[in-house]
């Protein structure tokens, strides 16, 4: 992404609801009794102060984020390029937010087998990616995504990789519309400003947002959702 993003990320990542109901998501399926757990792909580190009571490491290709990671206390962070990270199986748990989706990343399947063969017998990955080609605009250059994935396409990929599909879901149903209204906007006033969408929203707003997501994943716990949302969230394990 950006450079200019990471400020945002570590700014916003805390509080802002977005981040708060997907951390809160990744946690609920990790096992407690999970000992080692990586984060390919850490950014700023919010998810691993998230983690602290767990034996929990991670890596990220920036050196911007890891400064970030750093400035928290977190001294379990290295510079890696995922294309070219490989380990034996030592990992109980790897969780991978939106990073085999970047721009930078020269083939995800790859990736994907480099995963299978990280984790511990019953170890499991948790992935969240952006989600349908049609939802893709400004924000997509600002967080340099160079890929949205459809369900099914993510799960085969996997399933081709060995791994077991556990869950598998698109999520924030809602956002899926808002943001094809924003693209659309764009496209009518010719909006070409590079930037993300993160932003500052009112207190209650961002309570409103946060209680609806959280709803969400209370609801996962039963059923999924097959059908639309602007990400895709599965967990998957090696057996």
């Amino acid at each position: 992404m950006l450079p200019s993003e990471y400020k945002i990320m570590h700014d916003f990542e805390t509080n802002y609801w977005w981040y708060v109901a997907l951390h809160e998501l990744i946690i609920s399926k990790i096992n407690k009794k999970s000992q080692k757990i990586l984060d390919a792909g850490c950014g700023t580190g919010r998810l691993l102060e998230l983690l602290s009571k767990h034996q929990s490491e991670g890596f990220d290709f920036s050196e911007e984020a890891l400064e970030f990671c750093k400035s928290k206390g977190l001294n379990n962070v290295w510079l890696q390029d995922i294309n070219t990270w490989q380990s034996e199986p030592k990992y109980d748990v790897i969780i991978s937010a939106d990073v085999i989706c970047s721009t930078g990343i020269d083939d995800y399947k790859s990736i994907l087998k480099n995963f299978y063969q990280a984790l511990n017998l019953d170890g499991i990955l948790i992935l969240n990616l952006p989600a349908f080609e049609i939802l893709r605009r400004n924000h997509d250059k600002a967080v340099f995504v160079g890929k949205r994935f459809r369900l099914n396409e993510i799960k085969n990929s996997l399933k081709d990789s060995g791994f077991t599909i556990k869950f598998a879901t698109y999520r924030l149903f809602p956002l899926f519309f808002v943001i094809l209204f924003e693209k659309f906007h764009q496209k009518i006033f010719r909006k070409t400003e590079v930037k993300s969408d993160l932003r500052s929203i009112p207190k209650f707003v961002n309570a409103f947002f946060l209680l609806t997501n959280r709803i969400e994943n209370f609801i996962f716990r039963f059923v999924n959702n097959p059908f639309l949302g602007s990400s895709v969230f599965i967990v998957v394990e090696k057996i």
